[in-house]
């Protein structure tokens, strides 16, 4: 989401968005992240393929200690489809990294659908991955976890940037939308781990808190603007998007998310030209939708990254997105479909404007 406004008794008040902190992390990382960001920048105009992809996400388990009711481990339709109690090995992840370095990719985050502080070790695979040539590393945790031990290691081991998921403004509807978290605690983890950056003299990782915005939550954005904008480095606000496409999850949108609004001109959707998701199954995956697996295009216990990257289908995945043609993808096409309000009229319109 870009910087945001918000208006209350005709004063007007901004904060920084992730997007702001980019100039920030330039001064900090340098050259080698300028022109990162600037790939990044013509990827997602389609103007670039980049050699390997940009980006990894690599999923080291699924498991988490809350249930919230807009993921996939807190909903049992989704959870039985997609969650399985695998955990990726060390050497897989080390064969991803090492291959990665070999191509120069520059960023990482080590989770999927998970709690990453539930992974003992998680700071050993964000050294290794500092160690051999990422420059941006980020995570989002859900902070009940965080304590002061976590927090000094977290700090020390490389990580860029760090998000921490609130998705409420307030204790009442924090135990609504993070299930099972305490919510004194969380702010008190959170509390001190910003405050330990700072007075270390840390410049990394920058900080920010995460909004999912959903039906349960959407009358507490602005107040959740005001309560971290003079504290946390940038606020990140997000559409809900349903776990999976066979279930009806409409009463979870917000009242003007943008995923009830018709669909005018198609879909490109950015994310087969930016990056892969690994699961902790191995499986690589063009996008990180809740059910991305769905998408697979193979396995990296077998495969090379960089052959998956150039293959058949994700080349052709790319050319759909890149067109706006994204019903010629059976997932994709019930993507859009189940997160938009379109009917079969508004499709056929879509692709005949396409066509």
């Amino acid at each position: 989401m870009e910087k945001s406004v918000y208006t209350t008794d005709n004063k007007v008040r901004m904060f920084s968005s992730e997007e702001d902190i980019e100039t920030q992390l330039s001064s900090i990382i340098g050259q080698d992240f300028v022109n990162y960001r600037k790939k990044w920048d013509a990827v997602n105009n389609f103007e670039l393929l980049t050699d390997f992809p940009l980006y990894l996400q690599v999923e080291l388990h699924q498991i988490c200690n809350l249930r919230c009711p807009t993921c996939t481990i807190g909903i049992p339709e989704a959870s039985t489809k997609y969650i399985t109690d695998q955990h990726m090995d060390w050497e897989l992840y080390q064969k991803i990294i090492l291959e990665a370095e070999k191509y120069g990719c520059p960023s990482l985050n080590p989770q999927g659908i998970n709690e990453p502080l539930l992974s003992p070790d998680l700071e050993k695979h964000i050294k290794f991955a500092s160690q051999h040539g990422f420059i941006d590393i980020m995570m989002n945790t859900n902070a009940t976890l965080l304590s002061e031990e976590r927090s000094k290691n977290l700090l020390d081991c490389g990580l860029t940037r760090m998000r921490f998921s609130l998705d409420a403004a307030t204790e009442d509807t924090y135990k609504k939308v993070r299930v099972g978290g305490n919510y004194d605690s969380v702010m008190n983890n959170i509390e001190r781990f910003i405050k330990m950056r700072n007075e270390s003299g840390h410049k990394l990782p920058v900080i920010g808190v995460n909004f999912v915005r959903s039906s349960m939550n959407e009358h507490e954005e602005e107040l959740f603007v005001k309560k971290w904008e003079n504290t946390a480095d940038f606020i990140a606000f997000q559409e809900f998007v349903p776990p999976e496409t066979e279930f009806d999850y409409s009463s979870l949108f917000p009242s003007d998310s943008i995923y009830r609004t018709d669909m005018q001109e198609g879909f490109n959707c950015q994310q087969p030209w930016q990056r892969f998701f690994i699961h902790n199954t191995g499986a690589v995956c063009p996008c990180c939708a809740f059910f991305s697996a769905e998408l697979a295009v193979g396995n990296a216990k077998e495969q090379s990254i960089y052959d998956l990257w150039h293959s058949d289908e994700m080349n052709k995945l790319r050319s759909i997105h890149k067109e706006g043609k994204f019903w010629e993808n059976e997932w994709c096409k019930k993507c859009v479909v189940s997160n938009c309000n379109m009917n079969e009229d508004k499709l056929l319109q879509i692709q005949s404007n396409k066509n």
